[in-house]
């Protein structure tokens, strides 16, 4: 009955020595300045970004379904396929 009582406080300290192992180890097979230098970068990629997380992820949403008014490439030509088989077959001729 007692784990009951100390299961709120044991837990997260395991799962913090967990993560702290985590993190040792991959300061050791990486090196610690790699570590810090790929931080600096995703940092200093979050503060350049040309926008907000949940803009793009709207956007990307958005181009997934097919919604994207100004979409750079057109999903099917503008004459249309008929007219490429034509052109095809007259210079088979």
């Amino acid at each position: 009955m007692i784990w009951l009582l100390t299961r709120p406080i044991v837990w997260p300290l395991k799962v913090g020595t967990g993560s702290a192992k985590v993190g040792y180890r991959t300061g050791r097979a990486l090196g610690y300045r790699r570590v810090f230098v790929f931080f600096l970068g995703v940092a200093v990629g979050l503060l350049v970004a040309p926008m907000t997380g949940a803009a793009l992820r709207e956007r990307i949403r958005a181009m997934i379904e097919g919604d994207m008014a100004n979409d750079p490439v057109p999903a099917e030509a503008p004459i249309g396929r008929e007219h490429l088989a034509g052109v095809t077959s007259e210079g088979a001729r």
